[in-house]
């Protein structure tokens, strides 16, 4: 008896082979790649200082405000490749990184909720 192969979900979001260099010299990042099926959740997780947040912050485009950039490698949302976006633009399209809540003294939130309460039909404007 052979299995029958199940048929590959759409990637939502792949992020291939990212290399990240802080202030032109600093590498932080060499050969990061994962993929988010959609409809699925991934968890990236990893000791502190392992790159987590630079690799979500590679994501959504902000690593520039640090001096950071992405030198290597490719990061696509639904097909199309976004890691020459800048972030406003990566908003436009539905990829926005929420920062934790917890250092703030917040009570966390599922992103549910998050979606729920930020849900507009006016523009975001970032100042």
């Amino acid at each position: 008896m052979s299995a029958v192969p199940k048929p590959e979900q759409p990637t939502y979001l792949s992020v291939n082979n990212v290399e990240v260099i802080y202030d032109h010299v600093i590498l932080v990042l060499k050969g990061v790649s994962l993929s988010v099926p959609e409809g699925k959740i991934v968890a990236l997780l990893g000791a502190n200082g392992a790159g987590k947040t630079t690799t979500l912050k590679a994501i959504s485009n902000l690593l520039r405000a640090e001096r950071g950039e992405v030198t290597k490698g490719t990061i696509e949302f639904r097909g199309r490749r976004v890691d020459r976006l800048n972030p406003a633009e990566l908003v436009k399209l539905g990829v926005v990184q929420v920062m934790e809540l917890q250092r703030a003294g917040r009570k966390v939130v599922s992103a549910r909720e998050f979606m729920n309460a930020t849900r507009t039909d006016e523009p975001l404007v970032f100042q």
